[in-house]
């Protein structure tokens, strides 16, 4: 490679790390922003203010107010994937691992800091699924990942779709606690394995 090569390299390295931080500090701020004004306070401008960057930034990287929440959704979904993969996959037994999916899903409501995380984020998501149903998909997939791997083992006929009704019946019980709903968590969690188990011909 010659000198001018790797000049212009170092140069195209420095524009990605540039590129990558602004990001990054795009997406903390959106949720800093959502944590603090909700979904209301959310705009471009805010954003930018608590990011300290300016318009000309966020629209380096971003064509709307839409692909930046998708992008919060992204990163915390992979922070949240990564502890669920990691929990399902030290399991000893497919159904300790398919426990262990549950509690860490209904977690996301039932536990109080978690759940204060939960809300902030499922307000603007509601908005945006039903805008971006392809991206958000992607997005959710990640979370039915480990628990299609547990199924495949168990094995069910149809690792797929059970997962997506397991994860709808789960969800849903996150959802409600979210709306005030009084159900005790070892309540949620029996329903779902009461349903959950014997479709998977397990024992209850």
């Amino acid at each position: 490679m010659t000198f001018a090569e790797r000049a212009a390299a170092r140069g195209v390295e420095t524009q990605r790390a540039r590129a990558a931080d602004e990001v990054a500090a795009l997406v903390e701020a959106g949720l800093a922003v959502l944590k603090r004004d909700g979904v209301s306070g959310l705009t471009v401008a805010e954003v930018l203010a608590e990011a300290g960057l300016s318009t000309r930034a966020f629209y380096r990287h971003f064509a709307s107010k839409d692909e930046l929440v998708l992008a919060i959704y992204e990163q915390d979904s992979h922070r949240a994937h990564d502890r669920l993969r990691g929990q399902v996959q030290g399991a000893r037994t497919p159904r300790a691992a398919l426990e262990v999916w549950i509690d860490e899903t209904l977690a996301l409501g039932f536990d109080a800091r978690r759940a204060r995380r939960t809300r902030v984020l499922a307000a603007e998501g509601a908005r945006v699924q039903a805008e971006h149903p392809a991206e958000f998909a992607m997005i959710v997939r990640g979370v039915l990942e480990p628990l299609v791997e547990v199924l495949a083992a168990v094995p069910s006929p149809d690792p797929e779709r059970d997962a997506q009704s397991i994860h709808a019946i789960t969800w849903q019980f996150v959802v409600d606690k979210l709306h005030g709903s009084d159900i005790a968590l070892a309540d949620a969690r029996a329903h779902v394995l009461r349903f959950a188990l014997p479709a998977l011909g397990m024992k209850r």
